[in-house]
């Protein structure tokens, strides 16, 4: 136990001439051995936004498909799963055939897929990465400039997220419009348009309190173990990030021509029919696409519907996570028109989005074009689990980075391929992405400018 510091202990110094002090989170060294106890001329910023849905998209058994289209390369055809998308087209490139490999771990259902998508790693269990999420790296190298380094949401009312710095554990989502609405223009929100700013006050009296106990915080470090300087680093971190957006908060925003700041939404429907979800989803894209053009933040994460999705056809006793399990294959069709008619209404929700984000008009393009949303699954072909032909999608421009308007079919090769691509594409510094078998140096420079 170190002599200087204990688990009641603060961190004090002088902040403007008045006394301040800092708390700890719970350390090792406090523990007992059990362990009980962003108008300068500069560019447009560009944005990057990830955007799950549970249960993939609609394969057959024979090796058919719904949604992936049949020409390859641009100009592709657009499918009835992904019909929703025909109004952006040449601003989405579509992938197909892309698959998580597990390296001998078995697949996690309902988690594998999305987990190596966003982590890399073929995670070992349900619940947990064995690595952060790459939204993370993505948010640290372009988010810093903004008030909210990132914002996470999930319309269907679950609170769920999938982005993760430490694997374990997971960002809290904004699950209604109302919440993400006072979470983005409620106390602390400054129109970059209002000729009339002024700091304020209080938050000048709450910046700096890490400069103010700078001696102890290097004490404090000094004194404890590795494990414990991990833990310190992460507070520390989220400490100043908070101290960065007051700092925010405290300089004059530049105008955004594009921000006009909306009107607070009603309260939202609370139920897991898929038009509910997709209403909340639509209201939820408003807001947040007002978010960037105000310049709150620049990355997002959406969970349009978790990997097991209860989600339902109003008035059908079945959610679709039952449908994709027990519904036949149509004879006639070749596959299970329930399953793809619920598949089709999930995409509408990517669909309606995207238009959301392409509305929003900035500079002389759109906020889509200043942005890189990338749309993932957790599996191909949901009545097996499948973890071959997981749909992935990239919308947007990413400011002119991205070679939109594609179909890149692969023959099995790993999903780690797209990921490393779109964070080449934002600017993130990275030259490989992902562990074993799933490990790549090679982006998909086919929809790279």
């Amino acid at each position: 136990m170190s002599l200087r510091f204990n688990r009641r202990s603060m961190l004090r110094g002088l902040l403007g001439g008045a006394g301040v002090g800092l708390g700890l989170p719970a350390l090792d060294i406090f523990l007992d051995v059990n362990g009980k106890a962003w108008a300068d001329g500069t560019k447009l910023p560009v944005r990057f936004g990830t955007y799950f849905w549970g249960l993939g998209l609609t394969d057959t058994p024979t090796g058919g498909t719904r949604w992936v289209p049949t020409k390859k390369g641009p100009g592709y055809e657009i499918t009835p799963e992904l019909a929703s998308l025909a109004p952006v087209k040449d601003k989405v490139s579509v992938f197909s055939g892309f698959r998580a490999i597990g390296d001998g771990r078995p697949n996690v259902v309902h988690w594998s897929g999305h987990a190596s998508i966003l982590s890399g790693i073929a995670p070992a269990v349900t619940g947990s990465f064995d690595g952060p999420s790459f939204d993370t790296r993505i948010a640290d190298a372009i988010g810093s400039s903004s008030r909210f380094k990132s914002i996470d949401i999930s319309p269907s009312g679950k609170a769920l997220s999938y982005s993760t710095r430490t694997g374990k554990s997971f960002s809290t989502p904004e699950i209604t419009p109302v919440s993400l609405y006072e979470r983005i223009y409620g106390e602390g929100f400054q129109d970059p348009n209002n000729p009339n700013w002024k700091p304020d006050p209080k938050v000048m009296l709450k910046q700096s309190i890490l400069s103010a106990v700078t001696d102890q915080r290097q004490a404090l470090m000094a004194d404890v173990g590795t494990a414990d300087k991990v833990k310190l680093d992460q507070y520390f971190t989220s400490v100043r990030e908070m101290e960065n957006q007051l700092e925010l908060q405290l300089q004059k925003p530049e105008k955004c021509e594009a921000c006009v700041v909306p009107g607070r939404p009603g309260e939202a429907k609370k139920s897991a029919s898929i038009d509910v979800v997709n209403e909340n989803n639509k209201a939820m894209a408003k807001l947040l696409a007002m978010a960037m053009a105000c310049n709150q933040t620049r990355v997002f994460n959406c969970v349009h519907t978790p990997g097991a999705s209860e989600t339902y056809i109003a008035g059908d006793s079945k959610i679709y996570h039952q449908y994709t399990h027990d519904e036949p294959t149509d004879a006639k069709l070749g596959y299970q028109p329930m399953s793809s008619k619920l598949a089709g209404m999930v995409m509408q929700g990517f669909g309606d989005f995207l238009a959301e984000m392409d509305a929003v008009k900035e500079g002389d393009g759109t906020l889509l074009d200043n942005s890189l949303i990338m749309g993932f699954s957790d599996t191909g072909y949901a009545k097996i689990h499948s973890l071959e032909n997981i749909p992935m999608l990239l919308a947007g421009g990413a400011g002119g980075r991205h070679k939109a308007g594609q179909h890149i079919s692969s023959e099995g090769e790993s999903v780690t391929r797209v990921s490393l691509t779109a964070q080449q594409i934002i600017g993130a510094p990275v030259g490989e992405f992902g562990t074993g078998a799933m490990k790549t140096s090679r982006p998909i420079t086919e929809v790279m400018a």
